[in-house]
């Protein structure tokens, strides 16, 4: 399943990106961060269903999504 998670603009990505590998998370080595604003970034990272519950407790996360395909419309 492919996520979103949120993560403090301050995060250790090295450190988080290890966290998530023991989590079954993959992608890390590719996932570079998305900034959003001048405090959070995102990063894609593919995971198990209950990643929202398991990672959600990593400290410097603050919101694990589901990541969708975008749609386009007419």
């Amino acid at each position: 399943m492919d996520w979103l998670v949120t993560v403090d603009s301050s995060a250790d990505l090295q450190q988080l990106k290890g966290r998530l590998a023991e989590l079954g998370c993959g992608g890390l080595e590719n996932a570079a961060p998305i900034p959003l604003g001048d405090n959070e970034q995102v990063i894609e990272v593919s995971g198990p269903p209950d990643l929202a519950a398991r990672a959600g407790r990593l400290p410097g996360v603050r919101k694990v999504s589901p990541n969708s395909r975008m749609t386009y419309y007419r």
